[in-house]
């Protein structure tokens, strides 16, 4: 399967799109942001009960759906749109960390809990500025009596206060290895950082010689994947924010145009400019989750074009829409758009990711059959052409 087959929807999507949108529709509140999680139980339930959508990409042999990736970025879409605060985002990274790792038991005993809602999860892997790659200060573990012990802290780590499980990568005598610890142990430490999101929980995660169980001893292919998913689906969310941008300002241009008011025609060139960014982002992220689902060698550079891009037009569109959106939504999404761009390291960190991509690739030998390949980015259109492709361009790197 090449990767523009593999973006074809299921033919049920588009419905379950629209239920989605009708049981999200006014239910962020300042009640449900106050609560203890940040989010209302009941309503994570229902997405639960009627939807399936903590176990949207999980296999049908654990419990979910087994939705593609390419599938999951119109959820994560809409929920980016309502600026949704509930785990169903860490909680489906967590689950492909799990199943990345091959651990048939600790698959078994929790993929099916994470399926049906019973219980959260997230993965742990920042350093302070962001970073998901291991570095001087990476968790640090230790086996000894009692068996393997974590010491050390994660940041941004993403609903971490409602998890019950931790994915965490951690520095072992044998390199790279992944874990996962239950939130229950005193040694595991959760701190919210205040200064970031309001409408999603971010915390400080601190290991105190806090219990693990072993996934894996090598963690790179399954931190790989965790990192890959993340990025899809912080840009497929920042698609949604785009697309509710979008809306206000269009709302403001039918209301300018009634009124026969000179702001019409500017007003009306942002709306087309903000649905070509909003067209060219959900593209980003489509590929980018297209190519992870085939196992594409590029999957992990796409994504973090998409992730890139994503973060800076978020961004510049948000900052166009707070004169004609709702101020306390607007800003809401203003910061939304700021700390999502920041919970994989920021532009330079997905910059530097990307050169170092780059010169392993010129280092390795091109295979004939790839030497002719073309990145394209798929549209709305059925095939090649202005409104089907957007091609990734060497200006994500700048």
């Amino acid at each position: 399967m090449t990767i523009r087959e593999s973006v074809d929807l299921s033919e049920d999507l588009p419905a379950q799109h629209e239920t989605l949108r009708a049981l999200l529709a006014g239910k962020r509140s300042p009640a449900g942001l106050a609560a203890e999680h940040g989010y209302h139980p009941g309503l994570h339930a229902r997405l639960s009960a009627e939807l399936g959508l903590p176990g949207w990409t999980i296999p049908a042999e654990f419990g979910g759906l087994g939705k593609s990736q390419v599938e999951a970025c119109a959820i994560h879409t809409e929920l980016g749109r309502a600026l949704y605060p509930g785990p169903f985002l860490p909680s489906s990274v967590a689950a492909g960390a799990l199943l990345a790792t091959g651990h048939r038991e600790a698959c078994e005993r929790w993929l099916p809990l994470l399926a049906d809602g019973t219980v959260a999860g997230t993965v742990a892997a920042a350093d302070q500025a962001g970073h998901w790659a291991p570095g001087p200060g990476s968790v640090r573990a230790d086996y000894g009596t009692g068996g393997w012990r974590l010491s050390g802290r994660r940041w941004y780590a993403v609903s971490a206060d409602a998890a019950d499980l931790i994915v965490i990568p951690a520095v072992t005598e044998y390199g790279l290895a992944m874990f996962l610890a239950e939130t229950r142990f005193p040694d595991l430490i959760v701190a919210r950082q205040l200064d970031l999101d309001l409408t999603r929980r971010i915390s400080i995660v601190s290991f105190e010689a806090a219990p693990a169980e072993l996934l894996t001893k090598d963690g790179a292919e399954a931190l790989a994947r965790a990192e890959r998913e993340f990025l899809i689906a912080t840009a497929a969310e920042a698609a949604g924010g785009i697309g509710w941008c979008l809306e206000q300002t269009l709302a403001y241009v039918k209301g300018q145009a009634e009124a026969d008011s000179p702001d019409f025609g500017p007003a009306a060139q942002l709306c087309v400019d903000m649905l070509t960014d909003m067209e060219t982002i959900s593209a980003a992220a489509r590929y980018a989750a297209a190519a992870t689902d085939i196992g594409a060698a590029g999957a992990q550079q796409a994504a973090h074009i998409a992730a890139l891009q994503a973060g800076q037009t978020y961004r510049r569109v948000i900052d166009a829409a707070m004169s004609f959106a709702d101020e306390e939504d607007g800003l809401l999404h203003y910061r939304r758009a700021w700390s999502a761009e920041r919970l994989a390291g920021g532009p330079q960190a997905h910059r530097d990711a990307l050169a170092a991509q780059l010169a392993k690739s010129r280092q390795a030998p091109v295979p004939p059959s790839a030497r002719c390949r073309s990145t394209w980015l798929p549209g709305p259109g059925p095939g090649p052409g202005p409104g089907a492709a957007r091609r990734a361009t060497p200006a994500a790197l700048r």
